[in-house]
């Protein structure tokens, strides 16, 4: 596996692969060539290169020797402007960064000793100098949504090179065929597993943090990017105007300001008991990012039988939670305020919602049924690159 981060890092597509890393050892050898990076907006060098091991896996850490730029801004508005060059989009990978060519030249002398490589998401470096070095033998997991990144010329051969993708959900993978028109490279919707423990208790949360009265959840990083600034927008406009008593509850990295409220409670980054203990204390969980190829905490929601309000401008989540008939997808402030009126008026409608979650999480988003994808696209990759050499 190729990712620009590893270990205890916080990111969703880094918490993806190192689960998928978890179940793949017991049926496969594998391998992670990493940076020795743990920050994503400075990319700078805090871990110790060279091999180690993480969960019982062999990780290969590269030095960082462009972290990100302090320009990076100013890159960016050239590459995503209407008139821009190739060069343009290309000094944006390399201000975005991690830019680690000591990972990019182990792929070189030791990528073809591997039968699979797995790249984790199309927007970095690592992923758009390494994947055209093993192109005969590479899955790529994008994880893509519609951002003015994936417009760039330079990410179309990414799309086209591997020998096959795994996408994480129907949603994605329209969007990537529409733009770049390679539904010939062999595909899977795959996503992620989700195990929900059967001893969580909602009790033992509100008895814990001291919670009384109906909960919203958000879990993840507390950052501007996740809609957190809208998130508390909303409810502050929602609880100014209702007496309905009600709490959001806010677990994960803080990367921005919270607001100082009686019934905004942070309770840091909580252990992985709590968190299952959360979901079946809430509500409903609240999603407010709107651009995402997919939401795990959504996924573990479904899976603790909680239903989630998103934005209806949010085309994954949305699309996915009406699929599920799972969610409640909100257009506005009053549809907002509205949702979560219904939810703590309505029981029984959270827990109608919650077993259409649970059902598809069931269907779809398992480990078995994830890693049986995984292995027919690895043997696809197998008996093409055996059909090549012959």
């Amino acid at each position: 596996m190729v990712i620009q981060r590893y270990g205890d890092v916080a990111g969703g597509a880094e918490a993806h692969a190192r689960a998928l890393v978890k179940v793949l050892r017991a049926h496969v050898d594998v391998e992670v060539a990493t940076t020795t990076a743990r920050d994503y907006w400075t990319w700078r060098n805090e871990l110790t290169a060279g091999t180690t091991w993480v969960d019982g896996v062999r990780v290969h850490r590269f030095p960082v020797t462009k972290p990100r730029a302090r320009m990076f801004h100013a890159s960016e508005r050239r590459a995503f402007g209407g008139s821009h060059s190739l060069a343009d989009e290309l000094d944006f990978l390399d201000a975005q960064g991690p830019v680690a060519p000591d990972l990019t030249e182990f792929l070189r002398r030791h990528g073809r000793e591997f039968d699979h490589v797995l790249f984790f998401t199309y927007i970095y470096w690592t992923t758009i100098f390494g994947l055209p070095i093993v192109p005969e033998r590479a899955v790529l997991v994008p994880t893509a949504h519609e951002e003015p990144a994936i417009g760039l010329t330079m990410y179309r051969r990414v799309f086209h090179l591997p020998r096959a993708i795994a996408y994480n959900t129907a949603e994605e993978r329209a969007m990537v065929e529409r733009r770049f028109a390679n539904a010939r490279v062999p595909n899977e919707i795959v996503g992620v597993g989700v195990d929900a423990p059967a001893s969580a208790s909602a009790e033992r949360f509100r008895a814990t943090h001291r919670l009384n009265g109906p909960l919203f959840l958000y879990l993840g990083r507390i950052v501007e990017s996740k809609g957190c600034i809208e998130l508390f927008d909303l409810w502050q406009r929602w609880r100014a105007r209702t007496r309905t008593e009600a709490t959001l509850v806010l677990a994960g990295h803080r990367e921005m300001e919270i607001p100082d409220r009686a019934d905004v409670r942070y309770l840091g980054e909580i252990p992985e008991s709590d968190k299952w203990d959360a979901f079946a204390a809430c509500s409903a969980l609240l999603v407010p990012e709107r651009l995402q190829s997919l939401s795990l905490v959504t996924l573990e929601a479904w899976a603790m039988g909680r239903p989630v309000i998103c934005p209806a401008q949010a085309p994954v989540l949305a699309s996915m939670s009406r699929r599920a008939s799972a969610g409640i997808p909100y257009r506005s402030f009053p549809e907002f305020a509205e949702s979560c009126e219904l939810l703590i008026e309505r029981p029984q409608l959270g827990d109608r919602l919650g077993r259409g979650g649970r059902d598809f999480v069931a269907r779809t988003y398992t480990w078995p049924v994830v890693v049986d994808k995984y292995l027919d696209l690895f043997a696809e990759v197998r008996a093409r690159t055996s059909a090549d050499l012959s």
